[in-house]
């Protein structure tokens, strides 16, 4: 991921054609432009798919009430999608944005959905605060071994996340909740022995802390 420079975005802008449906935060707006070559259809039909894909990798805007472009976030890949609603309840203006990074093969990879929040005329990638004090980018993946929720309690959206992994040859589950508060975003986590796959019933709300 790389801030996009407007100067040199201009240059290439034959090739940012496709703008996905934008989210409104007040007058300002947040889209993902896409590569001209990957259209809705062709978007649709490559998702989660693994195929190769010989195209631009996406860029998220934010926009001001005028239409001019603010802020840029080159991402990771062409396929990219942005959640039509902006998350309740987080202490900044904040969007879901989804990349496809899906392999032909392999358990531990796929989309990747990440939250981005508005302050003033500039997107960040949100970031949690753990019970100790440490600060993680919140990262959502989607993949044979991990997956996640949106969860509204009370009228904010928090983020449910599960995920097996291997450790030292045996398979623990972590279950982690992000909680948006006033100050900023925090998580807590538990985790125990076992294997979880996607293919399965996503857990219980209980089985979060």
């Amino acid at each position: 991921m790389r801030r996009g420079i407007l100067a040199v975005g201009l240059a290439t802008v034959h090739l940012l054609a496709q703008a996905t449906d934008a989210v409104m935060v007040g007058c300002k707006s947040v889209q993902i432009t896409l590569d001209e070559r990957v259209n809705t259809a062709e978007l649709n039909r490559l998702w989660a798919s693994g195929e190769a894909v010989a195209a631009s990798p996406a860029v998220l805007q934010l926009r001001s009430c005028e239409g001019k472009v603010l802020d840029a976030v080159t991402l990771e890949g062409p396929l990219a999608k942005l959640d039509p609603a902006a998350l309740r309840g987080a202490p900044h203006p904040t969007v879901l944005v989804t990349v496809d990074l899906t392999a032909a093969a392999g358990s531990y990879n796929g989309p990747l959905t990440r939250p981005f929040e508005i302050q003033g005329n500039q997107l960040q990638p949100v970031q949690a605060r753990a019970q100790k004090g440490d600060i993680e980018a919140i990262l959502l993946p989607l993949t044979g071994k991990a997956a996640w929720k949106k969860w509204r309690v009370g009228g904010k959206d928090q983020l449910l996340a599960v995920r097996s992994q291997a450790t030292d040859g045996d398979f623990v589950i972590s279950y982690r909740r992000y909680l948006p508060q006033s100050g900023g975003w925090r998580f807590v986590e538990r985790s125990q022995p076992g294997l979880w796959e996607s293919d399965g019933e996503f857990p219980s709300r209980k089985s979060f802390p």
